[in-house]
C-alpha cells in the first residue's frame, strides 16, 4: 500500500496542472504528431525479430519423434492423454447405452430430485430438442466431453479452492496464475496443448479444463472464507481438529458457493466446446465449424442452438440446485419436510433411470426417430432467409452494407493504420507512458516488456491489427454499456425489462454470437466487432448498475439538500462515486472483447486469431504458437493497465 501511495505524487509532480485524462490525451497527441511526421518510416526492425516460430517447429518435430520413447511422455503426458481419452470414451459409451430415452429420463429425474419441478420440465424439453433438431449424437458427444472436462476441473478446482480459502499464502501464490488463465482467450490455449497432446479428445479436454478451472477455485475459496468465524471458533472450542472443522463446518456451510462454482465451471466448459472442436473435440462444435467452412450458416445456427439450449438447461438446473441447498439449511424458507430420506430418493432416481434405459432397448426405441427430426428443414429455411438478406436488391443488405463499410472506413482501418504505421518505438513509449499515468510503475514495466515481446516474435503488424479491433469494440461496448447501465440504475422498470435479455446473452458461448452476424455482414472484421460488443455489453451494464446503486444514500441526500437537480445528482455525485465499478466494467469489457475478437479469426477477422486458425488447419505449429503467445501478451497488457487503475482507486 505504501508503494502505491508514493507513486501518485511522483506522477502528478511532473504535470501538476493536468489531470490523468489530460495527461493521457497529451501522450496520444504526441503519438498522433509522430504518426503524421514519420508514417511508415519506422516499421519493426527485422534485426530485432527472433525466429521463435522455428524453435516451436523444432520442438514439435522433437515431440513427434520422441512421443513413444522419451520418459517425459511415457510416464507423464501419455498417461494423462490415455486417461482423458478413456474418460471421454467411457462417458460417451454410458450415454449411448442409456439411449435418448434413458439420457432424457436421467437429466429430468436428477433435476427433479435436486432442482425442482419447473426446472425439470425445462431440462426435459431441452434434451428432447436435441433429437428434434437432428443432432442427438453430436449433442451426446459434446455432453461427454463437457462432463469429462467439468469432472477434471472440479477435481482440481475444489481442493485448490479449499486450500486457498484456508491459506492466505497459497491464495496469493495462485492468484496471478488464475488471473492469467482467465485473462487469456481460450483460443490461445489450443496451440500449446496440441503441441504436447496432439489432436484429439485429450487435447480438447485439457484446453477446456484450463479455461474452466479458475471459477471453481475462486468461488470455492470465497465460500470457505465466507463461513462465519464464530462457527469455526465454536467447533474449535469443542475440540474439533482442522480436518473436522473443514468437513463438519466449512464445507457444509460453503456448499451453496461450491455449487455456484460448479455452475460457472459448466458454463465455462460449454463456452469453449465449439473452439475445442478445432483440436479434435468433435460433437456439436465440429458440426458448427464444418458448416461455417462450407458457408452453411443454417446448419451452423441449428447446431449452435443446441449448444445454447444445453447451456441454458444446465445453468438453470445447477443454479436451482444451489438455491435449494441453501434453502434446506434455512427451513423457515418454506421447504416442506420430505416424506422419504435423501438416500431413498436418490436410489429411486437411479433405479428409475436404469428402468427407462432398459425399457427403451426392450421396446426397440433406443434410437431417436429420424422422422421427428426437423433440423434440416429449419436449416433450409434459415439459409433461404440469409439468401434474401444478402440480396443487394432487398432492403436489409443496403443497411448492413452501409454499417459495415462505415465501421471499417471510419473506425477499424484508420486505427489499424495508426497503430501499425506509427513508429514502433513511439507506440511502445506511448503505451508505457499511459500505463505509468493510469496504473503505476509495475504495470508500466509489464506493458513495455510484453509489447516489445510481440514485436520480437515477429507479429507486430497482426498484434496492432488485433489491438485496433479491441479498441474500437471496447469504445462501442462502453458507449452502449455505460449509457444503458445508467438508464437501468435510474429506471427500475427498464432494468427489469432488460434483465432477461442480459441473462440470455451471458449464457451464450462466444462463437454463437458470430454465426448470425456473419449471415448479416459476411466474413471479415466487422462480425467480430459487433459480436464482441453484444458479448461484453451485458457485463458492463450490470457493473454500472451495481456501482450507481451502491452510492451512499447520505451523499445523494446531501446533494439534494443543496438544491441539486436529478441530473446534477447523477452527473456530479452518483457517476463519480461509481467510478470504481465503471472502471471494473472497462476492465472486464476489454477482456471479453479480446476473447471474441480472437475467435473472429474463424470468420475472416484476421490478425492474431487468424494466425492460430492457420496454424491449426495447416499444421504450421510454430506460427500458431507465436500467435498464441502474442495473444497472451496482449491480454495481460490490457488487463493489467485497467486493473491497476482499479487497485489504485480502491485504495
Amino acid at each position: 500500500m505504501s508503494a502505491v501511495t508514493t507513486a501518485r505524487p511522483a506522477i502528478r509532480a511532473r504535470l501538476p496542472h493536468l489531470g490523468r485524462s489530460a495527461q493521457v490525451g497529451v501522450v496520444l497527441a504526441i503519438l498522433l504528431v509522430l504518426f503524421v511526421l514519420l508514417e511508415n518510416k519506422f516499421p519493426w526492425p527485422s534485426g530485432l525479430i527472433y525466429p521463435l516460430n522455428k524453435r516451436f517447429d523444432a520442438l514439435y518435430e522433437w515431440i513427434v519423434d520422441n512421443q513413444n520413447s522419451h520418459w517425459l511422455f511415457l510416464y507423464f503426458f501419455n498417461h494423462i492423454a490415455n486417461f482423458l481419452d478413456q474418460l471421454v470414451a467411457y462417458l460417451n459409451g454410458v450415454l449411448v447405452w442409456l439411449s435418448w430415452v434413458g439420457v432424457t429420463a436421467a437429466a429430468t429425474l436428477i433435476t427433479l430430485r435436486w432442482s425442482g419441478r419447473r426446472v425439470a420440465l425445462l431440462v426435459c424439453g431441452s434434451f428432447l430438442s436435441f433429437g428434434v433438431l437432428g443432432v442427438w449424437e453430436e449433442s451426446m458427444e459434446t455432453l461427454a466431453l463437457m462432463l469429462s472436462a467439468v469432472l477434471v476441473s472440479l477435481a482440481i478446482g475444489i481442493p485448490a479452492g479449499v486450500l486457498a480459502g484456508r491459506s492466505d499464502r497459497f491464495d496469493k501464490a495462485i492468484t496471478p496464475v488464475l488471473d492469467v488463465m482467465q485473462i487469456v482467450p481460450a483460443f490461445a490455449y489450443l496451440m500449446p496443448v496440441v503441441i504436447f497432446f496432439s489432436v484429439g479428445n485429450p487435447a480438447a479436454v485439457i484446453a477446456t479444463v484450463v479455461y474452466a478451472v479458475p471459477p471453481a477455485v475462486r468461488i470455492t475459496a470465497l465460500g470457505v472464507r465466507g463461513v462465519a468465524r464464530e462457527s469455526v471458533e465454536m467447533a474449535e472450542s469443542l475440540g474439533a481438529t482442522r480436518r473436522q472443522v473443514l468437513f463438519g463446518v466449512q464445507l457444509p456451510l460453503a456448499l451453496r458457493s461450491i455449487m455456484l462454482g460448479v455452475n460457472q465451471t459448466i458454463m465455462m466448459a460449454l463456452s469453449i466446446v465449439i473452439i475445442a472442436s478445432l483440436i479434435g473435440g468433435g460433437g456439436l462444435g465440429d458440426t458448427v465449424i464444418s458448416a461455417l467452412s462450407f458457408l452453411d450458416v443454417g446448419l451452423a445456427i441449428v447446431a449452435s442452438s443446441a449448444i445454447v439450449i444445453m447451456a441454458i438447461a444446465l445453468d438453470r438446473a445447477t443454479e436451482a440446485a444451489a438455491a435449494r441447498m441453501d434453502a434446506s439449511r434455512h427451513p423457515e424458507g418454506g421447504l416442506r419436510t420430505p416424506r422419504f430420506s435423501a438416500r431413498t430418493l436418490t436410489a429411486a432416481v437411479f433405479v428409475a433411470i436404469a428402468a427407462f434405459a432398459l425399457a427403451a432397448r426392450a421396446f426397440g426405441i433406443a434410437s431417436f426417430p429420424d422422422t421427428v427430426g426437423v433440423g434440416d428443414f429449419i436449416a433450409g429455411i434459415i439459409n433461404d432467409v440469409i439468401t434474401w438478406v444478402q440480396d443487394p436488391t432487398k432492403p436489409v443488405y443496403p443497411v448492413t452494407s452501409w454499417l459495415g463499410d462505415h465501421l471499417v472506413l471510419w473506425g477499424l482501418e484508420p486505427l489499424r493504420v495508426f497503430l501499425s504505421d506509427s513508429p514502433w518505438w513511439a507506440v511502445i513509449g506511448s503505451a508505457v507512458a499511459i500505463a505509468l499515468i493510469v496504473s503505476g510503475v509495475r504495470q508500466m514495466i509489464i506493458a513495455g516488456v510484453l509489447l516489445t515481446a510481440i514485436g520480437v516474435m515477429g507479429v507486430w503488424g497482426p498484434g496492432m491489427d488485433t489491438a485496433s479491433q479491441v479498441l474500437v469494440s471496447t469504445v462501442l461496448t462502453l458507449f452502449f454499456g455505460v449509457a444503458l447501465g445508467i438508464v437501468a440504475a435510474e429506471t427500475p422498470r427498464f432494468e427489469q425489462t432488460i434483465r432477461p435479455i442480459q441473462d440470455a446473452l451471458q449464457t451464450l458461448p462466444q462463437i454463437v454470437y458470430l454465426i448470425p452476424i456473419v449471415a448479416l455482414f459476411s466474413v471479415g472484421r466487422v462480425p467480430g466487432v459487433i459480436a464482441s460488443v453484444l458479448y461484453a455489453t451485458p457485463v458492463v451494464i450490470r457493473l454500472v448498475v451495481v456501482g450507481i446503486k451502491e452510492v451512499s444514500p447520505a451523499a445523494v441526500e446531501a446533494a439534494r439538500a443543496f438544491g441539486a437537480s436529478r441530473a446534477e445528482v447523477l452527473l456530479k455525485v452518483k457517476i463519480p462515486l461509481a467510478r470504481p465499478a465503471i472502471m471494473l466494467g472497462v476492465n472486464q469489457g476489454i477482456i471479453m472483447v479480446l476473447a471474441v475478437v480472437i475467435v473472429a479469426g474463424l470468420v475472416g477477422g484476421g490478425a492474431l486469431g487468424y494466425g492460430v486458425v492457420v496454424g491449426l488447419q495447416r499444421n504450421e505449429f510454430g506460427d500458431g504458437a507465436v500467435a498464441s503467445l502474442a495473444i497472451l501478451a496482449l491480454g495481460i497488457v490490457l488487463d493489467r493497465v485497467t486493473r491497476g487503475n482499479l487497485q489504485r482507486r480502491s485504495i
